[in-house]
């Protein structure tokens, strides 16, 4: 079984707003794309596109962004306004943090 980083429907099931929960989704898979770190997999789903039953997990990302993630996904998440205010100067710190 898949390592499950973050799924939409954990907080949809906790009455955070779909339409949040789904623009945070598309806001990372593009932040990972844009940093060479999706796998095959997760190019594929993001091509597709981004709904309620999207699973940000090990087989979406390459190891480098499994490892990225582990360690500043959860705190990245407690200083941003889940999909209404996303910081992707925050995230590229974070980043440039993790690889030096």
């Amino acid at each position: 079984m898949a390592k499950i980083i973050d799924k939409a429907l954990w907080h949809i099931d906790n009455a955070a707003n779909q339409k949040n929960v789904i623009e945070h989704f598309k806001f990372i898979f593009k932040w990972l794309e844009k940093n060479n770190l999706l796998s095959a997999d997760g190019k594929e789903i993001l091509d597709i596109g981004i709904d309620s039953s999207i699973s940000l997990n090990e087989k979406m990302v390459n190891e480098k962004a499994l490892k990225f993630l582990e360690k500043y996904y959860d705190e990245y998440i407690k200083n941003t306004q889940y999909g209404i205010k996303e910081d992707e100067k925050l995230l590229d710190k974070y980043y440039e943090d993790f690889s030096k």
